[in-house]
């Protein structure tokens, strides 16, 4: 039962606060890419990984292309929030598409895996 809920993503790991928003995009954060998924992250200090999903209405017009990428990197992040598991500290993330074209949902989840394997790195060698 305890690997079931390992795979949720539940309100207290969603950021949705303003003030936290501001804080991320307001300096001191740092950033990671893997095209076209740049992720922006900076720790916090509530301990435990909050996320937010981001994609430009400059690139996809149709929100029913926007949100089926948010609906493939929440899902993606989902999967393998467990890289991020062992980090003590918080953090805050924010996904960004950056590109104009959609991606199968497998190669979504390879260049997830592959962020959040940077980001482990990353604030492990910080700490």
């Amino acid at each position: 039962m305890a690997e079931l809920s390992l795979h949720t993503l539940p309100k207290e790991e969603r950021l949705c606060s303003r003030k936290a928003l501001e804080e991320l995009f307001g300096g001191g954060h740092r950033s990671v890419t893997a095209f076209p998924i740049r992720a922006v992250y900076m720790p916090n200090a509530v301990g435990t990984v909050r996320i937010m999903v981001s994609v430009s209405k400059r690139y996809f017009k149709r929100a029913v292309r926007r949100n089926r990428i948010k609906r493939q990197l929440r899902e993606a992040y989902r999967l393998q929030k467990e890289l991020l598991q062992p980090l003590e500290a918080g953090l805050d993330i924010a996904f960004l598409w950056t590109s104009d074209e959609e991606l199968p949902t497998d190669k979504v989840s390879q260049k997830m895996k592959n962020l959040l394997c940077r980001i482990h790195e990353s604030v492990s060698a910080d700490s």
